[in-house]
């Protein structure tokens, strides 16, 4: 497990420094074979982060700026294609651009009293780093339109009532939680956890019919790899499987 802070003290902002080192840290990962998963935490007590630089926004109103949510979109598009499990821990507030890339990211697991919103419509705007488009995915339209639209946080207990986060935990047990669920997963075949995942990705919005097509294929893909031998040997013989690394960190679904 490979564990990637956010550290820009008091509130773990996103500023397009932050973003780059972001990207730059899931570049490396990617193809570190000594990477099976990632977690994903911020620094500090006060949480996780409160989103995006506010104060980098004036750029955003001069003439040909990029207005693409100052790189969070992006950067979400790239944790969410992270070809490893890439688990995120929240604790206290997890805001706006924090918010959306945590959607980003496998599985979620936050501190029962965090605090979780999209506040974007109290200045003015919308949540422009995949908001509007991950959390209704999450939690269905309706209650998206209730956080969107009021900009008001829920907490991490609501979170999970609502399959926005996996789990809820007291303030205290959260990245131990996140841990141990990375550790369980570090256990397995990263060729697998790679297959398993781009499969996921690439089905999510396909018919049952070609998803079920897209899962046959992979799953013959990985009887031919060298991890299934491995595995059921390892099974059949009651003992630690010794899995294979790949070099790239990828595997097509």
């Amino acid at each position: 497990m490979t564990t990637i802070t956010i550290d820009r003290p008091p509130v773990n902002a996103l500023s397009r420094a932050v973003v780059g080192a972001l990207e730059s840290a899931l570049d490396t990962l990617a193809t570190d074979t000594t990477t099976r998963v990632a977690l994903l935490r911020g620094a500090g007590p006060r949480g996780f982060s409160a989103g995006a630089d506010i104060s980098e926004f004036p750029a955003l109103l001069e003439p040909n700026a990029d207005t693409r949510g100052e790189g969070i979109q992006r950067l979400a598009d790239r944790v969410e294609a992270f070809p490893k499990p890439l688990i995120v821990a929240i604790h206290g507030f997890c805001m706006g651009g924090g918010l959306e890339i945590a959607l980003a990211c496998d599985i979620r697991i936050a501190a029962e009293d965090a605090r979780i919103g999209l506040p974007e419509v109290r200045i003015g705007i919308l949540p422009g780093g995949g908001g509007t488009q991950r959390l209704p995915r999450a939690v269905g339209p309706g209650r998206a339109r209730l956080m969107i639209f009021s900009g008001e946080p829920i907490s991490g207990r609501r979170a999970a009532e609502w399959g926005l986060v996996e789990e809820a935990v007291g303030p205290a047990e959260v990245f131990n939680t996140a841990a141990a669920i990375a550790r369980t997963l570090g256990a397995q075949s990263p060729h697998s956890l790679a297959v398993i995942k781009a499969l996921l990705r690439e089905t999510s919005g396909a018919s049952l019919r070609d998803g079920l097509r897209t899962e046959t294929a992979a799953f013959a893909r990985l009887l031919a790899h060298p991890d299934a031998r491995e595995g059921i040997a390892a099974f059949l013989e009651k003992r630690q499987a010794r899995w294979t690394t790949r070099a790239d960190g990828h595997a097509d679904a």
